[in-house]
């Protein structure tokens, strides 16, 4: 199975729309609604289907998931690499980014391109997969898991990188275990650790 079926297959399941669920509501709480939007390692647009009426164009590397992407949601996504982004400078007023920096090793450069197409005052909002929780650590153990690609496995450290360019906060949120969907910021229990920032205007 190929990683755009073992992600839709996921994605489509009870569970895996619980979690992009929440984690769309987080990213509304972080943006506004006539924000321009640019949601890196858009995957097979999962974010962009929660988020109809908004401008948001979803840019990934993978051109599967960028077809499916387009079969499935009608908004606009562009094939390109999050260390070059297809985007001008300073044009979007929010960039997302949901479970993808921690498996890009060139993060500085990801996040000097985040910053580059970023209006001042932008807002950048990344969640990724806290390396503290039980349910990732489990998943990292878990042979086959997609997890075991993961390139930063130390999430505190990565939150400190993104928030060197930006300024914000870490918090965590989305307590997983068995499947089972709760709230929760502890770090241990919550899977994901969410970075929002604003570049200084």
């Amino acid at each position: 199975m190929s990683d755009g079926e073992s992600f839709i297959r996921f994605y489509e399941s009870e569970f895996g729309m619980t979690i992009m669920d929440r984690e769309a509501a987080y990213v509304k709480q972080h943006v506004s609604a006539d924000d321009r939007i640019l949601d890196v390692g858009c995957g097979i647009g999962s974010l962009e289907e929660r988020f109809p009426g908004h401008e948001m164009i979803g840019v990934d590397r993978s051109e599967a998931m960028i077809q499916a992407a387009q079969d499935r949601v009608s908004a606009p996504f562009v094939l390109g690499d999050a260390t070059a982004l297809p985007v001008a400078s300073a044009s979007v007023d929010a960039v997302v980014s949901v479970s993808t920096l921690e498996f890009i090793p060139e993060i500085e450069t990801v996040l000097a391109e985040a910053t580059r197409v970023l209006a001042p005052g932008g807002t950048l909002v990344a969640l990724v997969l806290n390396t503290r929780s039980e349910y990732v650590q489990s998943n990292l153990q878990r042979e086959g898991s997609y997890f075991q690609r993961m390139v930063h496995r130390d999430s505190e450290a990565l939150a400190d990188t993104i928030l060197e360019c930006v300024e914000g906060e870490q918090e965590f949120f989305l307590g997983i275990s068995d499947e089972q969907v709760f709230e929760s910021t502890d770090p241990s229990k919550a899977a994901i650790s969410a970075v929002v920032g604003t570049l200084p205007e």
